[in-house]
Parts: C-alpha cells; sequence; structure tokens
C-alpha cells in the first residue's frame, strides 16, 4: 500500500515522547508498506537526522521551521479568530509538496499525527484518512490556563475552547481518530461520533536486566523528561522545594538527579538544593534509570501516557507519581506503582522505597511483568494499521 504519514516533527531520533511515538508508527508501516514522510524540523540538531527517515521512505519532505516565524504566525491565527496551533504549524512549502505528491502518487491512506497536522490531510485524495490524537492539545491548553494567570491564561483558556471546537470537526472529517488513552477518548467521544474513536496506546521495549540488578545500590531518586517542557518543570519544582526537603530528613544521604535535555535556568537552579543533581541530556537514557532506585514522576499537568513512566517500569524500577501521571495506565496502585498527590504523602512513599529494598524489588518486579503483558509497540501497531485500512480493532487497548 501507499501511505502517507503527516508528523509535526521529525520522527527521528526517538528520544522524547512525541517523537517515541511517531519513530514507532513509521517503522512500523515502513516495513509493510511504501511510506512518504511530510514533517517539520524545529530543532537544528535534528538535521543530522533528516537522512535516516529518508532511508526508511519512499520520499520524506523535512521542511525548517523556524519559532521566530511561526510564534507570531500563530498569534495573528488567534488574533483573527482562529488557533494558534494551526498557524504555528501552517508552511506554503508543505502544501506545495503534498500537492505534487497527490498529483504524483495513488495514496491509499493518510495517516496523520497530531491536531496541528491535521488541516494538511485535505490536500490528499486518499480513500482512508487517520488522525492520531496522540493527546488532546485542547485539554492541555485548559490546564495550562488554570495554572497560569493575567494575559497569558486568558490566550491558553482561548486556544484551548476553540481547539477543542476544532477537534470535534476534524473527527467528523477523519475516517477513524486515535488516542493513546480509554480517558482520552471518552474526552472525544460526542454520541454521534463516538465510533470514530479508538484506542491505540504506547509500547515500551523491555531491557535485558538481570534480577540482581532490579534493586539499586544507592539511595537514588530520579526524573527524566525534556526539561524546557512546561508540565516537567513545574513537577521538578514542585518536588525540589515541596517534597525533596522531607524526604532529605528521614534519608539524608539520599539524592535526586534530574535527566533530560534543555533544562531551562529554572531547573538549573534546582541543583543548589542538597542532594539534587541536574544531569542534562545524556546519550544513554537508560544508563542513568538503572541506577535510580525510585522513579519520581510528580506530573501536575498530564494529559495521555507518561512514556518515561513506563520505561522505568519495564526496567523493574518502582515509580511513584501523582494520579495525573497515571492517568493513561491501566496498572494498580500499591502492586504496580505508588500513587500520592499531596506532597507529605508523595514524600513518605518515596521514603518507603528508599528505605526498604525489598519492598523496593516487589513493586519494580510487578512493574515490569505489567509493562511487558500490556504494552508492546508491535500490537499496538497492528491496532494502528487495521484502522489505516478500514479494519476496526476487535477492543480497545488495556
Amino acid at each position: 500500500m501507499n501511505v502517507l504519514y503527516l508528523v509535526h516533527r521529525l520522527p527521528y531520533p526517538p528520544n522524547k515522547g512525541d517523537k517515541l511515538r511517531s519513530f514507532h508508527e513509521l517503522d512500523y508501516l515502513r516495513r509493510r508498506h511504501q511510506v512518504w514522510c511530510g514533517c517539520f524540523v524545529d530543532d537544528p540538531a535534528d538535521l543530522t537526522h533528516v537522512d535516516a527517515v529518508r532511508a526508511m521512505c519512499s520520499d520524506v519532505a523535512a521542511i525548517r521551521l523556524f519559532k521566530a516565524v511561526s510564534t507570531p504566525r500563530g498569534l495573528w491565527s488567534l488574533a483573527r479568530g482562529g488557533t494558534f496551533t494551526e498557524g504555528y504549524y501552517q508552511h506554503l512549502e508543505m502544501v506545495r509538496t503534498l500537492q505534487r505528491w497527490n498529483s504524483q502518487v495513488a495514496f491509499d491512506a493518510v495517516l496523520v499525527f497530531s491536531s496541528g497536522m491535521a488541516p494538511y490531510a485535505q490536500y490528499v485524495n486518499a480513500p482512508r484518512k487517520v488522525l492520531d490524537f496522540c493527546d488532546l492539545d485542547s485539554r492541555k491548553w485548559t490546564a495550562y490556563a488554570r495554572q497560569t494567570s493575567g494575559a497569558r491564561a486568558r490566550l491558553y483558556d482561548i486556544e484551548g475552547r476553540r481547539l477543542a471546537t476544532r477537534e470535534l470537526q476534524w473527527l467528523n472529517e477523519f475516517d477513524a481518530a486515535v488516542v493513546i488513552t480509554d480517558a482520552e477518548a471518552a474526552d472525544l467521544s460526542v454520541s454521534a461520533l463516538r465510533r470514530r474513536v479508538f484506542t491505540v496506546s504506547n509500547g515500551v521495549a523491555v531491557p535485558d536486566l538481570p534480577e540482581s540488578q532490579w534493586v539499586a545500590p544507592t539511595p537514588l531518586a530520579g526524573f527524566v523528561g525534556c526539561m524546557d517542557y512546561p508540565p516537567n518543570i513545574d513537577a521538578v519544582v514542585w518536588f525540589v522545594h515541596e517534597i525533596w526537603p522531607l524526604i532529605r530528613q528521614r534519608v539524608p544521604d539520599a539524592s535526586f538527579e534530574i535527566v533530560g535535555r534543555h533544562p531551562t535556568r529554572t531547573v538549573r537552579a534546582l541543583g543548589d538544593a542538597p542532594g539534587v543533581h541536574v544531569i542534562g541530556e545524556v546519550d544513554d537514557v537508560f544508563s542513568f534509570v538503572r541506577r535510580f532506585r525510585v522513579s519520581v514522576s510528580p506530573i501536575r499537568i498530564a494529559r495521555g501516557l507518561q512514556n518515561k513512566v513506563l520505561e522505568a517500569m519495564a526496567a523493574a524500577r518502582p515509580v511513584v507519581l501523582t494520579s495525573a501521571a497515571a492517568t493513561g495506565l491501566s496498572a494498580t496502585d500499591g502492586v504496580h506503582y505508588l500513587i500520592a498527590d499531596a506532597a507529605d504523602a508523595f514524600a513518605e512513599q518515596v521514603v518507603s522505597i528508599l528505605a526498604d529494598p525489598d519492598r523496593c524489588f516487589r513493586l519494580g518486579a510487578a512493574a515490569r511483568r505489567f509493562v511487558a503483558a500490556n504494552h508492546c509497540w508491535d500490537r499496538e501497531m497492528t491496532r494502528l494499521e487495521s484502522l489505516l485500512f478500514a479494519q476496526a480493532p476487535s477492543s480497545t487497548s488495556g
């Protein structure tokens, strides 16, 4: 089959949440079909990876996206009654490329990744069009509005409401829509359109790790994530300021590592706290995760599924997380991970793992078994492929 794949960011390397999912979608499809990929490059470092994507596809359009140009374009769209998201990703070169491909290739299906790319589907003729919302961006903007104040909060709220309207319009225009969790599907489902919404979860690679390494030798807690992403910044700031002092009172030799690319000035300043180390970008994230005795996810603004939580669980690391971070998982609190929302309760759960290697092992082992049984990339991508060719998946993902 000839498949057109449209994605807002170069789907390689798979080093952050959305790129992890888009990479696996592209990799699965290219092993079974001829794929054309239209995407944007918003990070100059990714220019060196365009050839890797080109090797996976029949053709690739990797168009440079400059924030200094896209942001004013998004704001202008918002001022005219549209959405910031659509204005931000509006690009004439992408339109012309799709029109050219459309005249040359008989596409059997179009898969669009994220709401920002949804408008581009109109430029291609194909009997089947599927939109992977991934997470519902409208809900993220609304959450941002609640966490801020003043003019910024008003703009975020407007974007959230307008984008929610557009999401329903796209749901009506596409043959099927995909989200990562059943909770997201419930948010999208209105009675007339419910039959078009399907859940396709994320997978995770379970590393080969002997049981003797399932409990880290030192009381080290860790957080992994892209550290210029606002929800991640909020999470580590809250953890270091409100939770970490309570942990250090109980476990004085405990340390905390923040691992992830592009730490902001606010994040780097957290390294001044006792026992806190801002690591920044690393070549091998797993080598750091396996050092953690406990992985924390104190996310207070969350949609969809937290990939870093899955990866820590796959490495047999106990995870303490908020209920917001756990929303997309069907695991059981107290068995596969520990949920806490108040600072003192969160600290208590972290201490209970740092101070008890046996409990650490039991939780980690259960977490590893859970992700191995419930989050397989190929199984989820098979479900997605069935939607591209008009065959509804047999059941929603667990």
